[in-house]
């Protein structure tokens, strides 16, 4: 299952935990109101008891807002909605025909009011201040870095949140419930701490959950471009080594055969083992042998001498793939002409750091571009040693009296 469908199912319930967490931590132990024990009725209910019907009470009342999700099946919203209403037609119901002595409606309304309603309330103001702090103030201001402009507005919020909160039930708690004594139980200055404290926590708690994204959204940038660029380089190798068994073939050159089988190792490689996100660095290095094995097929040795040399236990370390092969592709791409000219290819590795230097004269032909974009080589080398081994390599490369010298150094993760 892809991130992005977890993340839409798994977020709603989270922030569902945390209120649910939230009201059951209110209602066990900082429940100011009316009568708020564990007696209903005369009837003593264990925490457990209360616990469920809190949970019941809170299930019940998010079902209206089933309307507000969008692509749900509408018969899926009209039954939630009618299990809604049903509960409150049976209590009227029985308010109306029995004058209110039903036992059970009785009970369920008695532990609404004293475990239930005061939580409630109270939670309404947090609520709406948490969430306009999340999807208001963090995006106008903290994604910008406006920090001066997002403290003003998340303390003004406390304070607005506060008073709202002290007014609610203060004075309309009243009008709606006159038969209630519910007032507030905090003073303003306490509630302004606690609106803060909300808002600190609910903010640390996405700012790390959207760090967690950015993580995730990077490392799967990383994979695409990749992909991307491997997808870039293999046609390049593939053309250029068809043409080196063209050249062959049509001199009639009996080392035909045994060329072409390595140039189906070489696309094996390509085509199969770069698959992974890193292989062994022994196979990236093999591979070298057998590419610079099929340049000297084409090179007239006479004027083009080729050098490569390697030392190490490279069986002891990875690496991603197809990090060395463009690099010493672009030395046979820039470097061979009519003049004479040589190229030097060493390969070292001693236990924890790659080294990789190459060194190849310009061709005349190619010293107005080899700097300038460097093929396809260099270019996506960089990128990729950027994505992979963040603060763990080091590419220098310079051109200097008509030689190019290149110097790559890597920190490798031992097997």
């Amino acid at each position: 299952m892809k991130f992005t469908t977890l993340k839409k199912q798994f977020v709603p319930l989270l922030h569902v935990l945390f209120w649910f967490v939230s009201f059951n931590f209110w209602n066990t132990i900082l429940n100011p109101g009316v009568e708020s024990t564990g007696v209903i009725d005369g009837i003593e209910v264990g925490w457990d008891f209360i616990l469920l019907m809190n949970f019941v009470f809170l299930l019940y009342c998010s079902l209206p807002f089933v309307w507000l999700i969008k692509r749900k099946l509408l018969w899926l919203k009209i039954s939630l909605y009618a299990i809604f209403l049903i509960p409150l037609g049976y209590a009227l119901q029985q308010k109306i025909l029995l004058n209110g002595s039903n036992e059970e409606v009785a009970v369920v309304a008695d532990f609404f009011v004293k475990n239930f309603l005061y939580v409630l309330v109270f939670h309404l103001t947090i609520i709406a201040a948490v969430y306009y702090n999340l999807k208001t103030l963090i995006v106008r201001f903290l994604n910008k870095s406006r920090f001066g402009l997002y403290l003003l507005s998340a303390g003004g919020l406390c304070i607005l949140t506060a008073f709202v909160n002290f007014m609610l039930f203060d004075y309309f708690i009243d009008k709606l419930f006159p038969s209630l004594y519910f007032i507030s139980y905090f003073r303003i200055w306490e509630l302004v701490l606690i609106v803060a404290t909300y808002l600190i926590f609910t903010s640390i708690l996405f700012l790390i959950w959207q760090y967690a994204l950015m993580l995730i959204e990077k490392r799967d940038a990383a994979r695409n471009e990749l992909s991307a660029l491997k997808a870039q380089i293999n046609p390049h190798f593939l053309f250029n080594n068809l043409n080196t068994i063209y050249s062959m073939a049509e001199q009639k050159d009996e080392r035909t055969s045994e060329v072409i089988l390595k140039l189906s190792d070489f696309l094996r490689y390509i085509l199969y083992d770069t698959s992974a996100e890193t292989i062994p660095l022994e196979k990236e290095v093999e591979i070298i042998r057998t590419y610079v094995e099929l340049q000297k097929e084409r090179l007239n040795s006479e004027i083009t001498q080729v050098t490569l040399t390697a030392e190490g236990d490279f069986e002891q370390a990875n690496i991603a793939p197809l990090l060395l092969l463009p690099l010493a592709e672009n030395c046979f791409k820039h470097g061979i002409g009519k003049n004479t000219s040589t190229i030097r290819i060493n390969i070292s590795y001693d236990g924890k750091q790659l080294n990789f230097i190459t060194e190849n004269q310009i061709a005349l032909r190619e010293k107005t571009v080899t700097l300038e974009n460097g093929g396809l080589g260099i270019p996506n080398v960089e990128k990729r040693l950027n994505l992979i081994y963040p603060d763990r390599h080091s590419l220098k490369y310079q051109e200097k009296d008509g030689t190019f010298n290149l110097e790559m150094k890597v920190e490798l993760a031992k097997n």
